[in-house]
């Protein structure tokens, strides 16, 4: 249960019970999903055995704000096991400019993330991809079996997979959700290989569970700290990570914490005026040896011309007292044997618990925290409009 070690009363007064619940059950949506998908293999090979059959298909990762950061994340894990191009693309773009993206004579891949799958954007991305494309598959990902994407029918040219109930997040933050199908999309990408991803899986859980067990009293601390601004950063893979990152607390502070986010490298040029001695800065670290060079020296560089930043450091593999973290969640060893696009699935659960006791500390309810109605657990206000003549 955790609960964030909270009691069900108070979560409930301050409403935060969805979100403190949904963050915790992690660990075992993950362990779901995965047994969801290996269930799938054969349904799901069948239909993508039609995309890898065509010459040279485009396939797109996409999805609306939280979405769309889980194709950032997973672009890479697609080329390297899939051997074919492939891009990461909003559908809050897609719907603004669908010919800087759809070629219409060549066969695409149009993959869509969606908790709800009832966002306009998302709708209209796969309308538009329709009337753009000759050649169309799409394969949806989404949480909500009453989701107008769960509710179309699987055909020789699509495939919806839905994922475990409890993954539908009640609170307007996804948390569950996020890592779920963030989980489901790497498990995609590695399809073929899926019966041996059990060890890793079981890795990722335990990783996880290692947060939410030993590091709550850390993170609570962090986050009642008088800070108004949050980095986060992170290369390759966990580039998306630390763009899911910078939302989640800035969304459950109501912007009270404004926050950013960068690679290790892209930091230097420019975005690194941000920071003042009311920042934190999230470090992100690889596993792999060659881009934590990168890191650690970008490490070294704040620290030299540092402005009273406060800094946490997650990863494996670094001194932490040379570097002078404020606080670090170090991994045992055995991560190092994990393929990096898997650190994603469970890194993004510090940024979720500090959004969550900041959230609290700021007395706002994490379930809800826009006071003003300005954001909302589906988008609102969104007019769709239709490039061509209907």
């Amino acid at each position: 249960m955790n609960y964030l070690n909270l009691s069900s009363d108070y979560l409930e007064s301050k409403g935060a019970i969805h979100t403190a619940r949904e963050i915790c059950q992690q660990p075992a949506m993950w362990e779901k999903t995965y047994l969801m998908l290996l269930k799938e293999k054969d349904q799901l090979l069948k239909f993508l055995q039609k995309v890898w059959h065509v010459e040279h298909p485009l396939v797109f990762l996409s999805g609306a704000g939280t979405s769309a950061f889980i194709g950032e994340t997973l672009t890479g894990a697609f080329q390297k096991n899939w051997g074919t191009g492939c891009r990461a693309v909003s559908t809050t773009d897609i719907v603004s400019h669908p010919d800087n993206y759809f070629i219409k004579t060549r066969p695409t891949l149009l993959i869509s993330f969606a908790r709800s799958g009832n966002s306009p954007e998302s709708l209209h991305t796969s309308i538009l991809a329709r009337r753009y494309c000759d050649e169309l598959y799409e394969l949806n990902i989404t949480c909500n079996p009453e989701g107008a994407l769960a509710k179309q029918e699987n055909t020789n040219n699509l495939y919806t997979i839905l994922l475990p109930e409890e993954t539908n997040d009640e609170s307007l933050a996804m948390t569950s959700s996020y890592s779920s199908m963030l989980l489901a999309g790497l498990l995609i990408a590695h399809i073929h290989e899926i019966e041996k991803l059990k060890p890793i899986i079981a890795k990722v859980c335990q990783m996880g569970n290692l947060i939410l067990n030993n590091h709550l009293f850390g993170l609570k601390d962090i986050s009642e700290m008088d800070f108004d601004r949050m980095v986060f950063l992170g290369s390759g893979p966990l580039s998306g990570v630390a763009h899911e990152s910078h939302l989640k607390v800035q969304e459950l502070s109501n912007g009270k914490v404004i926050c950013k986010f960068d690679s290790f490298l892209g930091f230097r040029h420019g975005p690194k005026a941000v920071v003042n001695e009311r920042t934190v800065i999230v470090y992100l670290f690889s596993n792999k040896a060659y881009p934590k060079l990168y890191e650690l020296d970008l490490v070294r560089s704040v620290n030299e011309t540092g402005a009273g930043e406060k800094s946490i450091a997650i990863g494996t593999e670094y001194d932490n007292e040379a570097l002078s973290f404020d606080f670090s969640i170090l991994f045992p060893d055995e991560i190092n044997e994990l393929p990096e696009e898997f650190l994603s699935v469970f890194y993004i659960l510090p940024a979720q618990i500090i959004g969550f006791y900041k959230s609290l500390h700021l007395g706002l309810s994490p379930d809800s925290p826009s006071n003003n109605g300005a954001i909302s657990r589906v988008v609102q206000g969104v007019k769709i409009y239709y490039p061509f003549a209907e």
